[in-house]
């Protein structure tokens, strides 16, 4: 996935959630919604200097794209040659000079960009920790879901914009620790909701806001002048 058309993948989004574009370039996407989110790291293989991105470099770890991996296992299966330990200091040493870890990893995928630690994927931009989805964008763990960006460790969703640790919600903005929550907007602790803005701890409800009910006609008013001021802070 290329930068265009990660963008173009992050406007479908806002048109499911939103009902428009979200008029922001992929830098202020990345700066403004990706809050609290582990979004993998830009660093530089040590062995072919080309860049690589790594989800949670550790201290003094030794980063190596997939080219320099292959390269090595191909010389010699990376086993290195015998050494004596006699010290912790021999120890430590022996260690550093193993100590790699390697960037943009991705098994069974495809089309992945920017991102690290992808299993069983497709789409994938500037991401880490996604198995079994499609089309996730500066997200970071979240499996078995669809058209997500922004989101973290969520379930079976679809088409979600800032969704956290969630399961089967869809076509939502800022859903936190919630399930079967569908267009909705700012829910928490919630379970079985549609159309529902600002809500928390409700049970199969929908056209509420802040826990008030609402008819659908006054509710969908409220949801357009909510959306216009959402997008007013992005500016």
């Amino acid at each position: 996935m290329n930068d265009e058309l990660a963008l173009q993948m992050c406007n479908l989004i806002s048109k499911d959630v939103f009902g428009r574009d979200l008029g922001l370039s992929l830098d202020a996407i990345q700066q403004k919604l990706t809050a609290g989110i582990a979004l993998p790291a830009l660093m530089e293989c040590v062995r072919t200097h080309v860049p690589v991105y790594i989800y949670d470099p550790q201290p003094k770890q030794q980063v190596i794209s997939e080219a320099a991996f292959i390269e090595q296992a191909q010389k010699d299966d990376w086993m290195m040659p015998k050494r004596e330990l006699n010290t912790i200091d021999d120890f430590l040493a022996a260690w550093q000079a193993a100590n790699f870890m390697k960037g943009d990893k991705a098994n069974e995928s495809q089309d992945v960009a920017k991102s690290d630690s992808v299993i069983s994927s497709q789409g994938v931009y500037m991401s880490t920790l996604i198995s079994s989805s499609k089309n996730i964008l500066f997200s970071h763990g979240n499996y078995f879901s669809n058209y997500l960006l922004a989101c973290r460790g969520n379930s079976s969703c679809n088409f979600g914009i800032r969704i956290f640790d969630s399961i089967y919600c869809s076509s939502s903005y800022e859903v936190r620790w919630s399930n079967k929550v569908s267009k909705s907007m700012f829910i928490n602790d919630s379970l079985d909701l549609y159309e529902c803005i600002a809500c928390f701890g409700l049970r199969s409800k929908k056209y509420c806001i802040a826990n008030i009910q609402y008819e659908k006609e006054e509710y969908l008013k409220i949801k357009a002048m909510i959306i216009d001021w959402i997008f007013a802070q992005w500016q």
